[in-house]
């Protein structure tokens, strides 16, 4: 479980990216977190997993502080930052120097992901393209089997099928006391595997709410000429929901926190304390 506790972050106590953060990311779900560019996806992320120190507040992952870096913390927590290099090993060389950090690492379910992901063998990690640096980190990650799983933009650099391996693969992930948490502004690259969203606007996060919780208070519809619409994009509208079920829009949803301040206060009112906690 992660834990923030009015948590404020950035880069400087004058201008924090991100402020009084007080919110939970709870086991047993794939996590969205969407929001703009800048918005402070990122930076948010990174203090997760201790790589950026809170300006203020406090910040709990499985019962670590992230900031100290404790060894067992770092056991327990896998990130896959947007960018990253990988050093000049062979596949195999880079299995044997790291797995043995990762006591639940099965070698099994990383080849089985890299054949999914139809990874391309042969060269030395430093040597790779964007899109198979990706898959071969996703796969790792996944054959971690850490208790947290922080992914940003993991879908960068990936082509149009190794996107729905990388679905794939997350959906059939056993989340038994385990959390996978992703970071991305292509929403549609996420829809359908997560059973959790949580939506960043003007430094704080605006919703944090399972699916289900969604679906069960708000309603996506075909019409735009609804009397009683919370927020309509001139196509569809979001109503309240009623007996009838509606699946997510996750688009739609994240365009209404972003354009209308009458809707994020509906979402404020209605979703706090449901799964979903926001301070402004």
């Amino acid at each position: 479980m992660i834990k923030l506790n009015n948590l404020s972050a950035g880069y400087s106590k004058r201008h924090p990216v991100l402020q009084e953060l007080q919110t939970t990311f709870a086991q047993g779900n794939i996590y969205g977190l969407l929001g703009a560019n800048g918005s402070g996806k990122t930076t948010l992320l990174k203090t997760i997993c201790g790589v950026l120190f809170p300006l203020d507040g406090e910040i709990s992952v499985m019962g670590y502080t992230p900031q100290n870096r404790e060894s067992d913390f770092l056991k327990e927590i896998f990130y896959i930052p947007d960018e990253f290099s990988l050093p000049t090993l062979t596949v195999e060389k880079y299995v044997d120097t790291y797995a043995q950090f990762r006591p639940n690492f099965s070698r099994q379910k990383f080849e089985s992901a890299l054949k999914a992901m139809n990874f391309t063998f042969g060269e030395h990690l430093h040597r790779l393209s964007l899109g198979n640096r990706k898959k071969f980190l996703i796969s790792f990650a996944l054959a971690s089997n850490s208790p947290v799983v922080i992914m940003d933009e993991p879908t960068n650099g990936l082509d149009i099928e190794a996107k729905r391996s990388f679905r794939s693969l997350l959906a059939s992930e056993d989340l038994t006391d385990r959390l996978i948490l992703i970071s991305s502004h292509a929403v549609t690259d996420l829809e359908h595997i997560l059973s959790a969203v949580a939506i960043i606007h003007d430094g704080a996060v605006v919703i944090n709410s399972t699916i289900d919780a969604i679906a069960a208070n708000i309603a996506f519809t075909s019409s735009a000429n609804c009397n009683d619409a919370l927020y309509t994009d001139g196509l569809r509208a979001i109503v309240k929901a009623e007996a009838e079920w509606s699946d997510v829009d996750l688009e739609m949803l994240y365009m209404a926190i972003h354009k209308s301040k009458d809707f994020r206060q509906y979402v404020i009112e209605n979703f706090s304390g449901k799964e979903s906690v926001c301070n402004r």
